[in-house]
């Protein structure tokens, strides 16, 4: 499957939005048993998830959805940046999901000491396959650097280490992250990244395209290294 293959492109963030919703409310519908999910912050996964309650809300068997996270900043939970809040906010508290289906990263505890317990959490509650957890949806998000999950360019070591859960920097605010690492997202079954804003499209252009550049770009090793596919608005695609 090449780059251009994996495009899905909309006519704005809604729309994106929108059709990855259809996809986890017939997939999560249609498994026998729980649905593995894990999910990231952003922009774009809160219009998802506001999708998610206005138009499935009644129509998923929210039960059946077991519930992670692909990474977490050390803030409280109740902190205006925490992905596990604006989830909570946005998704959790209007639908059904029960509350032993959640799976937080705590990002108010010792960053090492919750990335060591949250890789014991998955391992205990994600089915295995080829050693590792194997989450059905992997949804991830882009960043203008081209850096996904918490996995930045100055770490990529981070895609290849044999712990599925580790500590992150940013490296401009030097702000502590609890990420899922690379080997984890590349099990999971499906993999899908959600990209808006005009800002990201340089970069985006790069990783189609298999510059050079791109090599520097967490997202690039993901996305050539598996069948990810991305769903875009028209705006971050020439």
């Amino acid at each position: 499957m090449t780059m251009k293959n994996k495009l899905h492109i909309f006519e704005n963030p809604q729309q994106t939005a929108k059709a990855v919703a259809e996809i986890l409310s017939e997939e999560i519908n249609q498994k026998n048993d729980f649905f593995y999910l894990a999910v990231s912050g952003g922009n774009t996964p809160k219009i998802l998830f506001e999708i998610l309650v206005d138009k499935y809300s009644d129509k998923i068997h929210w039960n059946k959805l077991k519930l992670f996270w692909v990474d977490e900043r050390c803030v409280s939970p109740n902190d205006k940046e925490s992905n596990f809040g604006m989830t909570c906010n946005a998704l959790l508290k209007n639908v059904a999901i029960p509350s032993e289906n959640i799976f937080r990263i705590k990002g108010e505890n010792i960053p090492q000491n919750e990335a060591f317990d949250y890789q014991h959490t998955l391992k205990e509650n994600v089915p295995m396959e080829n050693n590792l957890p194997k989450f059905d949806l992997m949804l991830l998000g882009m960043g203008d650097d081209g850096h996904t999950a918490s996995i930045f360019s100055d770490n990529l070591s981070l895609l290849n280490v044999s712990e599925t859960v580790a500590v992150a920097k940013h490296p401009v605010s030097g702000q502590k992250r609890i990420t899922l690492t690379g080997n984890i997202i590349k099990n999971s079954n499906r993999i899908f990244f959600l990209i808006a804003r005009k800002s990201k499209k340089e970069v985006l252009s790069q990783i189609i395209k298999n510059e050079k550049k791109a090599e520097n770009y967490p997202s690039y090793h993901i996305l050539k290294t598996t069948d990810a596919e991305i769903f875009a608005d028209k705006n971050v695609v020439e």
